[in-house]
């Protein structure tokens, strides 16, 4: 039952503020292996960020379904096909690595650590698609999804916000130009992940879909951190300052390394958000969100723009 009934988009931003400032107050557990910390950490937060929604009436859209799976994730195929092939990439390498200096090239806790990182992947996809599809996305459409141009400008907003939470407290003081540079860049590579993400949801209504994706494109990314070690020192770092004050000169090719890499991202993940714009032209409109009735998961259906051709009678066909 809802207990919020009137402007739910004001309520939705405000609750999702609560969900987002939450990760910095939720409680650490040292006493478990890191990834199993840090996973209990985002169980924790999507167990508050479902009660949030069920406070705005959307808790029908967390409940697990099977209509929609499908569909989401075959349009959410893309990220997924480049995060395999940077893994393949990844693992030639690290092949490479053990095949030169035995089973020492890989971490000795990297079983663990990858089952560890699989729990991590899930409970991060729960929360912030919770987060940021649900609650952020759901909230705006409720306002702004009668018309085909409002349902792609919440979609954008949404995942814009999703691509600047990832670098907003990364910098950690330093915004030299390089900096700045990479935390624009990042910002474009996880938007247009977003803009899929938030297409896939809309077309097909299936958090545990748009979850997925999230999840498992993770899980590929992180999987040479996990087999390699060294997970703890770069998880959620996503800028390397360069010309701070006292700045050697190997820190300063490392940001700039950086730089390059999210260039390279950019270039990979721009394709998703293009496809996510065209998905979300597509569909049917209204789409007015998980907290008004109606919105159950289904399969994709994109809306039915016709030919502008007269239709028959009936019992007849189109030539």
């Amino acid at each position: 039952m809802a207990l919020v009934t009137t402007h739910k988009r004001g309520w939705a931003i405000a609750l999702f503020a609560v969900g987002l400032v939450a990760l910095s107050f939720v409680p650490s557990f040292s006493e478990l292996p890191f990834y199993l910390d840090q996973a209990l950490q985002r169980a924790l937060l999507f167990a508050l960020v479902a009660a949030l929604v069920a406070a705005l009436g959307g808790a029908r859209a967390l409940a697990p379904r099977r209509e929609g799976l499908r569909s989401a994730l075959r349009l959410g195929s893309y990220p997924l096909v480049v995060a395999l092939v940077l893994l393949a990439l990844e693992g030639a390498g690290i092949a490479s690595l053990v095949a030169e200096g035995g089973m020492g090239a890989l971490s000795p806790t990297w079983a663990a650590d990858l089952a560890g990182v699989a729990v991590l992947c899930a409970c991060v996809g729960l929360y912030e698609e919770a987060l940021f599809r649900v609650l952020l996305l759901g909230g705006l459409l409720s306002r702004h999804g009668r018309t085909t141009n409002g349902v792609v400008v919440s979609s954008l907003v949404s995942s814009l916000v999703f691509g600047a939470v990832h670098v907003a407290t990364s910098a950690a003081g330093s915004l030299d130009p390089i900096t700045l540079a990479q935390m624009l860049l990042k910002t474009v590579q996880a938007g247009s992940l977003g803009m899929l993400l938030a297409a896939v949801y809309v077309r097909t209504r299936s958090f545990w879909g748009v979850a997925a994706i999230h999840a498992l494109a993770d899980l590929l990314v992180m999987t040479p951190l996990a087999l390699m070690g060294g997970g703890e020192e770069v998880l959620g770092s996503y800028v390397s300052p360069a010309l701070a004050e006292g700045a050697e000169l190997i820190v300063v090719l490392a940001a700039v390394l950086l730089l390059v890499v999210y260039v390279v991202a950019v270039a990979l993940y721009l394709p998703a958000a293009l496809k996510g714009w065209r998905l979300l032209e597509g569909a049917d409109v209204p789409q007015l969100g998980p907290f008004e009735q109606g919105w159950e998961p289904r399969e994709d259906r994109p809306a039915d723009r016709g030919d502008g051709r007269p239709v028959p009678p009936s019992g007849l066909s189109r030539p």
